[in-house]
């Protein structure tokens, strides 16, 4: 039993510093994934990377995004628009 727990605390230390897991890893894979429709919101998101990962409103917004969703997708990609237009 302490093989296991050991085994999984050193699993974990790995899977959390090599960044996996974390909000910026998570927020940079949906917003690579929703780039290959909408590639005006990967060249926001590349332009304004510190943001996203930093502001509240924009980090949850992206989190909380359903990338299979069409429709949620394409509500995301026009507020985001709207929001850097302004």
């Amino acid at each position: 039993m302490i093989i296991f727990d050991l085994v999984f605390d050193l699993f974990f230390a790995i899977y959390t510093s090599l960044g996996f897991g974390t909000k910026e890893y998570k927020i940079q894979a949906k917003m690579e994934k929703v780039g290959k429709q909408y590639p005006i919101l990967l060249n926001i998101y590349q332009t304004n990377q510190k943001l996203f990962e930093t502001d509240d409103y924009l980090g949850n917004l992206v989190l909380n995004l359903n990338v299979k969703n069409e429709e949620a997708t394409k509500e995301f990609a026009s507020i985001i628009q709207q929001y850097f237009n302004k």
